[in-house]
């Protein structure tokens, strides 16, 4: 299991507009898509895949990104 932070930056259209989207979540990997995240340069750009979740039950306000799959960016 690997936990870490990610940073999230994009372009989205809203209303005809577009929008800079930026924001920071934390992370969460397990098995082998951790230990191959756990190998990568802290600045590496990922393209990820998986789903969002409350970090618990308590704290079911605090999302947290479960990372599935990711391919490398650049």
């Amino acid at each position: 299991m690997i936990e870490g932070r990610i940073i999230h930056q994009s372009s989205q259209e809203q209303l005809g507009s577009m929008r800079k989207v930026e924001c920071e979540i934390p992370f969460l990997a397990l098995g082998d898509v951790a230990q191959a995240i756990a190998k990568l340069p802290q600045e590496q750009k990922l393209k990820c895949k998986g789903f969002l979740a409350a970090k618990n039950q308590r704290f079911r306000h605090a999302l947290v990104l479960h990372i599935d799959a990711f391919e490398l960016l650049n």
